[in-house]
């Protein structure tokens, strides 16, 4: 904790805490098992990822509760083939297809390289979270996306990665946060706001905290203030 008051609600603290370690520790498991996966002695082609991915995201998306729109793999450069990406992605309760004719296009890999949740994790070799921001390839929504390096034989093979709405998150953090603070903002690591017991700070706000206002490290990269300027 950092901060003058001590008087924070912990208990608060703990269980967005406990929130955002379960995303984390889930695409944590999940990027094991696919570089274990691709790893094996196998060819790996499109089909083959499908094979592999779907089953993993159909459980998922379809557990009692779940936080997540979507989840999947996106290929690194090379994976299937010179200068050809593939994604292996889904939405939804009915498993759509995110952006499956990207797969068949030659120009598939510069829609991904560039963007954040593929750049950032792929550069560093360690897991990233981007958002919140307004996801027009998948859900047209406000999400944040958890995306992890997976690898083959020891080099960066993509990343599998998991899209959680800024709603869903809010239904499931919002009273957490209210009983730290009537103004406590769960932050990203550029003090963006995620969620917020504050009416006046809405999710993809920049925030900063009260002057003296304790605050705390959530997850990888989240943080919360108890109270905001």
């Amino acid at each position: 904790m950092n901060g003058k008051d001590a008087t924070v609600n912990s208990t608060g603290v703990g269980e967005l805490g406990a929130l955002v370690a379960g995303i984390e520790e889930r695409i944590d498991r999940w990027a094991q098992a696919a570089t274990e996966w691709l790893s094996g002695p196998g060819k790996i082609t499109g089909t083959s990822i499908d094979k592999f991915i779907r089953p993993t995201v159909d459980a998922m998306l379809h557990e009692p509760g779940t936080l997540l729109a979507g989840a999947g793999f996106v290929a690194a450069p090379g994976l299937l083939g010179p200068e050809r990406s593939y994604i292996a992605w889904w939405q939804g309760e009915d498993l759509e297809r995110v952006d499956a004719l990207a797969n068949f296009s030659p120009q598939s890999t510069s829609r991904y390289v560039k963007a954040e949740w593929f750049r950032v994790p792929m550069e560093t070799g360690r897991p990233h979270v981007t958002g919140p921001y307004i996801d027009l390839l998948c859900t047209d929504e406000y999400v944040l996306t958890f995306t992890h390096p997976v690898f083959r034989a020891g080099e960066l093979a993509g990343v599998v990665g998991l899209d959680v709405t800024a709603q869903t998150l809010e239904r499931a953090g919002l009273a957490a946060l209210r009983s730290i603070g009537p103004h406590a903002v769960l932050v990203n690591a550029g003090g963006r706001s995620i969620v917020s017991a504050s009416p006046t700070v809405d999710a993809g706000d920049m925030v900063r905290p009260d002057d003296g206002a304790p605050t705390f490290d959530v997850g990888r990269q989240f943080r919360i203030f108890s109270a905001t300027a």
